[in-house]
């Protein structure tokens, strides 16, 4: 038989891995198209505080939707419960401003003046934390999220994306990756791909409409805009400048090729 030749059980693997990749790539598409046009949707009532917010919030709504979908049909065996906070106590969670934007909105609107001072030093705290080295890098420290408050989020209804889509299905995993951060999570990855697409497709309409589609650290966006107090969501809608130091502006780009080179390995046409 010739070396490059395949035995029946081979084709058959590689078969079922395509069809894997493709079923991940209609997930990860029609969040990217999701995103894109409910960003446009609620832009088109003019680019300011209240629609960049409310694009945030119908991109989040469609997540949890096909979310609900997904897991309903795969049934998929998640170890992920209220209460379980690992994956809150690590630096380097990426959302896009609009995000933080809806995030600074329901603090002010629904959190008291204690709860935001709270808040507040937590973010400090945070900032403090990882100071003098990039929120990207990895780490084996527990750096609690801002926003974790006695194991709980305490924006939960308005979380962003990410954590919307992160899941595991071993918490064993996750206790190990608490404390090494070489330790992998497994995760069913469909449910990531929804809202990473839906991140995307939200990104590229903000590039498209001229607004800012870098992603930024959650932690070190919260401390920058907490102390900068009344007034910093009205200016950070076009001017991103206070976030640079928090910004990542090639995570988009960087997802969107390796999606593309999938959907070419796997003959698939975008």
């Amino acid at each position: 038989m010739p070396s490059n030749a395949s035995t029946p059980g081979t084709d058959l693997s590689a078969a079922a891995e395509r069809e894997a990749y493709r079923l991940r790539l209609d997930a990860f598409l029609a969040g990217r198209d999701a995103g894109n046009t409910l960003t446009l949707d609620s832009l088109r009532a003019g680019i300011r505080l209240e629609t960049v917010v409310s694009a945030a919030a119908a991109v989040a709504d469609f997540a949890d939707e096909a979310l609900a979908i997904i897991s309903d049909e795969y049934r998929p065996p998640l170890h992920c419960k209220e209460s379980c906070w690992y994956c809150c106590c690590k630096p380097g969670v990426l959302i896009s401003i609009p995000e933080l934007l809806r995030i600074l909105s329901h603090v002010r609107s629904t959190f008291d003046d204690d709860s935001v001072s709270a808040l507040t030093d937590r973010a400090r705290r945070y900032a403090a934390q990882i100071e003098g080295r990039s929120f990207d890098a990895s780490t084996d420290e527990s750096v609690p999220c801002p926003l974790l408050v006695e194991g709980r989020c305490s924006v939960y209804e308005v979380r962003p994306l990410v954590c919307r889509g992160y899941n595991s299905t071993s918490v064993d995993a996750c206790r190990k990756a608490h404390r090494d951060a070489s330790e992998l999570v497994p995760m069913f990855a469909m449910l990531k791909d929804v809202t990473d697409g839906a991140t995307i497709g939200a990104a590229q309409r903000l590039h498209a409409e001229g607004l800012p589609d870098s992603m930024v650290d959650l932690g070190s966006a919260l401390n920058i805009a907490l102390a900068a107090g009344e007034g910093f969501s009205e200016t950070i809608v076009e001017d991103n400048t206070a976030l640079l130091s928090t910004q990542n502006s090639t995570w988009v780009a960087t997802l969107w090729a390796r999606v593309q080179e999938t959907a070419r390995e796997i003959g698939v046409e975008l």
